[in-house]
């Protein structure tokens, strides 16, 4: 009977947390740091090496960019890649350790979905060459520029925020 109770007990505070949780996030909004603004332009800078996390930082990128679009801004982005996360962007299941397919797997489909939206793929030539990655290679929907520091520069001069992800 104590088990039972304790479960039934943990059951209702998981489902209050998840409650708070929920009503939390929706109390909660940008409309201070957006007042005025119609549009933004952000310059995600992908680095990471971690499959999973790299996964989470995609959908954090389409979370990011459709809760701007739900405040009403018009959003242009650019995701560049460069370091270990050029390995995810590659077609097949090439570049990649085998237990890393699944995942690499995910973010070649967010990079199909971004795609589609209109937002922009950059690949740096130069870390794609020193992880021997054939530019030949990368997904289709990649843009290789010859040096993502350069690109990342460019877009900064032209008032794009940079989000790092590494």
């Amino acid at each position: 009977m104590r088990f039972f109770t304790s479960l039934v007990l943990a059951f209702f505070l998981t489902l209050g947390s998840l409650s708070a949780a929920a009503a939390s996030q929706s109390d909660h909004d940008n409309s201070r740091s957006l007042d005025g603004l119609t549009n933004a332009s952000i310059y995600f800078d992908v680095s990471l090496k971690d499959d999973a996390l790299l996964v989470f930082r995609m959908e954090m990128v389409n979370r990011t960019i459709k809760s701007m679009e739900e405040a009403g801004l018009e959003v242009t982005a650019v995701i560049g890649f460069r370091g270990h996360a050029s390995r995810f962007i590659t077609d097949g299941e090439f570049y990649v350790l085998d237990e890393e397919i699944e995942n690499k797997k995910k973010i070649q489909e967010w990079i199909r979905r971004f795609s589609s939206t209109g937002i922009v793929i950059e690949q740096c030539a130069i870390a794609a060459d020193i992880l021997d990655i054939a530019t030949d290679d990368l997904l289709p929907e990649i843009t290789v520029v010859g040096n993502g520091y350069i690109s990342l520069v460019g877009y900064q001069a032209k008032g794009y925020s940079v989000i790092p992800m590494d």
